[in-house]
C-alpha cells in the first residue's frame, strides 16, 4: 500500500498540526532532543501516524532527517530501494509497501517426481504503520491488523499457481483441502510422477557348480593319473552355463509430463577359449572334458577357459611345501606342515589342513578341517596372493623412493648444479632404500616360478627389475617416467589377480580350529563346525550338520548365518555379524548384531531366528542401542 506525502514548510506544518488540537504534543510525545535548545532544534523530523509518514524539512545549519525501515516494510526515495539509514527531506519521492512472506509455496523434488505444497497461513490481514512521535531519526516499523482481514486462500488461488508451473500431472486436490482446513505447515505432496522401472542386466548363470560340490563329497580320488578329473569335469559337448540377455525397463514421466527413459541394461562380453563355444541361445558348451573357469566377477566381461590341474605329490602334502600354479590344484592327502597354495583357480584338498595357508581365486573344497591355518577365496584369495600383496608393497616403496629422488634432485639444482637423474636413484638405493633391491629380487622369483599358464605376460616387469637390481649399469636409462612405468606395470599385475576372481566362489570344509576363513562368496561347514576362528563371508555362512558347533569364535556375513549350536566358553563368547538374518538351533554367551543393533545372549535360548526387524523390536524392549 504505497504513500506519497509532499511537505510544507517545517512552521507551516507544526502551526497547523497544532491549531485547534490542544493535545497534540501529548500525542506525538515530541522528543526533546529534537526541540530542544541546542542545534539539533534544527534538524529535520519524520512523524508517524495513521499509516502516514510526514517530513520536515531542516533549518539553516541543520541536517535531513534519517530514514530507515524494517522486516516487512520496503521503503523507496525516488524510486531507489533503501537498504541502510538514509536522509531524507521533504523535497524527496518516498513510497512505502509491505513484502511479507508468500501465504504457501509450491516445491518439485530434484529428480521432478515430486510435487509439495507447504502452508504458511491461510488468511491475509491487513498491515498498519506503527506511529511513531517527531524524531531525526526514525525507523519505520508495522504490524498486523487482525482486525481486518482481507483475504483467505482458496484453492482457486492455489490451482492458479500449479497452472502457472506447468504441472500437468493429476494433483491430489482432497490433500490440499486437508492442509487449508486443518494445516500441518508442513510439505505435504500433492502431485507425483512416476519413476522409471530400471531393466536387468545381462548375467551369466552356471549349470556346474552344483554338480561340481555333490562330487567333491564322494569318495577319494586315487593317485591314478586318468581319474583325477571325474570329480570336477564337464562332458565334451555338454552346456555349463547360459548367458541370460539384459532387460529393457520401462519409462516414467515427470510431474511436468516430460518422459523419464530407463536407465538401459549392461550387456555382457564374453571371451571364450578355444575349449568353450557360444551357442546362438546364449548357452556355452564344453568342447573339451574338465572344470570351466569363469572369471571376471564383479565386471561385465567374463573370461571362460578350462584351467590346467596340478596335483600335489604324496612327500609335498606331508613336508613344508610353496605351491603356486595357474590353475585348479588338487591334493589327495592331508596337508600337515606349513604348506603355502596359491592359486589362480579352485583348491581341493582330501583330508585334513595344518599350519597351513590356502589362497584362491575360485573356491575352496577341503573334506577335513581346518587347524592353525588361514584360508581365502574369491577377492580375498586374490587380495592374499603374494603376487597382489608384494607388488602393492613394493608400489609404495618405489612411490617413496620416486619422492625422495625428485627432492634430493631439486635440492642439487638449487645449487645450481646438475645431476644425472639415474645416479640420484644409485644413490638412494645404496643408502635409505638399501632394502628395496631384496624386496625386488623376491617379487623377481615369484615372477620366474609361474607357470606358461599365467595369464599376464610379465618379461617387461622383470625387466625393469633387472634394472634396479643392476643401476649402476643403467644410470643413463633410468628416468622419472621410467618408474612411473614400472609403478603402472605392478598396478597392471595387481588388477590380472583381481580379474582372475570366479563366480559364485565358496569356502566348504568340515571345521576349524584356530583358523581364519575368509571367502569371497559363501562359507560351508559341513561336518563337526568351528572352534576359536574367524569366519568372514561377502555372501552367507551355513552349518549344515545338525549338531554342529560353533564356539568361541567371531562370524561376519553380508548375508545370513545359519548356526547350529552357537556357544562360548569364555569371554567375549561368539560374535555373529550378519547383514540379513542370524538362525541358531541353540545358542548362549554370545553377541549378535543385524544392521547396527546388537543383542547380548547370555542364557541358553533355542531355535532363535533374528532379522533385522526383529532385533531392533528386541532391543527397543531391552533399551539397548544401536552400534555405532
Amino acid at each position: 500500500m504505497p504513500q506519497h506525502i509532499i511537505e510544507r514548510s517545517r512552521y507551516e506544518f507544526i502551526a497547523s498540526m497544532l491549531l485547534g488540537k490542544h493535545n497534540l504534543m501529548d500525542l506525538y510525545s515530541v522528543d526533546a532532543q529534537t526541540f530542544g535548545g541546542t542545534d539539533r532544534a534544527k534538524n529535520g523530523v519524520i512523524i508517524i501516524q495513521n499509516n502516514q509518514i510526514f517530513i520536515t524539512p531542516p533549518l539553516p545549519g541543520g541536517m535531513p532527517a534519517v530514514i530507515s525501515a524494517v522486516h516487512p516494510v520496503i521503503l523507496k526515495i525516488n524510486g531507489q530501494t533503501l537498504t541502510e539509514p538514509t536522509p531524507i527531506t521533504s523535497a524527496d519521492d518516498l513510497t512505502w509497501e509491505i513484502c511479507e512472506k508468500p501465504q504457501y509455496q509450491i516445491t518439485v523434488s530434484d529428480d521432478k517426481l515430486k510435487v509439495y505444497f507447504t502452508l504458511y497461513r491461510a488468511e491475509r490481514y491487513a498491515w498498519n504503520l506503527v506511529n511513531s512521535p517527531a524524531s531525526a531519526n526514525v525507523t519505520v516499523r508495522a504490524e498486523m491488523n487482525r482486525d481486518s482481514l482481507l483475504s483467505v486462500l482458496s484453492i482457486a488461488q492455489i490451482m492458479s499457481g500449479f497452472e502457472k508451473r506447468s504441472i500437468v500431472s493429476s494433483l491430489n486436490i482432497p490433500a490440499l483441502y486437508e492442509e487449508l482446513n486443518n494445516p500441518t505447515y508442513l510439505p505435504v505432496c500433492i502431485a507425483e510422477g512416476k519413476a522409471p522401472v530400471p531393466g536387468t542386466n545381462a548375467r551369466l548363470e552356471l549349470l556346474f557348480q552344483k554338480k561340481i560340490d555333490n562330487a567333491f563329497k564322494g569318495t577319494c580320488p586315487s593317485d591314478d593319473e586318468s581319474s583325477h578329473y571325474e570329480f570336477l569335469t564337464v562332458e565334451e559337448g555338454e552346456v555349463f552355463a547360459q548367458k541370460l540377455p539384459p532387460q529393457e525397463g520401462l519409462p516414467g514421466f515427470t510431474v511436468y509430463g516430460g518422459v523419464l527413459p530407463p536407465p538401459p541394461p549392461r550387456d555382457l562380453t564374453l571371451l571364450t577359449g578355444h575349449y568353450a563355444v557360444l551357442l546362438p541361445g546364449g548357452q556355452i558348451a564344453a568342447r573339451c572334458k574338465g572344470r570351466p573357469r569363469i572369471t571376471g566377477y564383479g565386471t561385465f566381461v567374463k573370461t571362460i577357459d578350462f584351467p590346467q590341474t596340478y596335483r600335489v605329490p604324496q612327500n609335498d602334502a606331508v613336508e613344508p611345501a610353496t605351491i603356486r600354479f595357474a590353475g585348479d590344484i588338487i591334493a589327495a592327502h592331508p596337508l600337515n606342515k606349513n604348506t603355502v597354495i596359491e592359486a589362480l583357480g579352485n583348491v581341493y584338498i582330501y583330508g585334513d589342513v595344518h599350519h597351513s595357508r590356502i589362497s584362491a581365486t575360485g573356491s575352496i573344497f577341503i573334506s577335513g578341517k581346518a587347524v592353525d591355518s588361514e584360508l581365502y577365496a574369491g577377492a580375498f584369495g586374490a587380495a592374499h596372493h603374494r603376487l597382489c600383496s608384494f607388488s602393492e608393497l613394493l608400489i609404495q616403496e618405489i612411490s617413496s623412493l620416486r619422492e625422495a629422488a625428485k627432492n634430493l634432485a631439486e635440492t642439487v639444482e638449487s645449487t645450481m648444479q646438475t645431476v644425472k637423474y639415474g645416479l640420484v636413484i644409485m644413490l638412494l638405493l645404496e643408502s635409505k632404500y638399501d632394502h628395496l633391491p631384496l624386496l625386488i629380487n623376491d617379487m623377481r622369483e615369484l615372477l620366474s616360478d609361474l607357470s606358461a599358464d599365467y595369464p599376464q605376460d610379465t618379461k617387461i616387469v622383470r625387466h625393469m627389475m633387472d634394472i634396479f637390481l643392476k643401476p649402476g649399469h643403467f644410470t643413463d636409462l633410468i628416468t622419472d617416467a621410467g618408474i612411473g612405468s614400472f609403478l603402472s606395470l605392478l598396478k597392471n599385475l595387481i588388477e590380472g589377480i583381481s580379474l582372475m576372481q570366479e563366480e559364485q566362489v565358496r569356502i566348504d570344509i568340515s571345521g576349524a580350529l584356530n583358523s581364519i576363513i575368509k571367502s569371497g562368496g559363501d562359507i560351508h561347514i559341513h561336518g563337526e563346525g568351528i572352534g576359536r576362528s574367524t569366519l568372514c563371508s561377502c555372501g552367507d555362512i551355513y552349518f549344515a550338520k545338525d549338531g554342529s558347533m560353533c564356539s568361541d569364535s567371531a562370524m561376519e556375513a553380508e548375508g545370513t548365518i545359519t548356526a547350529q549350536n552357537v556357544s562360548g566358553e569364555s569371554l567375549p563368547g561368539s560374535l555373529l555379524v550378519a547383514g540379513q538374518q542370524i538362525t541358531a538351533s541353540t545358542i548362549h554367551n554370545a553377541s549378535i548384531t543385524i544392521d547396527g543393533y546388537s543383542l547380548e545372549i547370555a542364557n541358553p535360548d533355542g531355535g532363535v531366528i533374528f532379522t533385522a526387524k526383529s532385533l531392533k523390536q528386541k532391543c527397543k524392549e531391552s533399551g539397548a542401542v544401536p552400534v555405532e
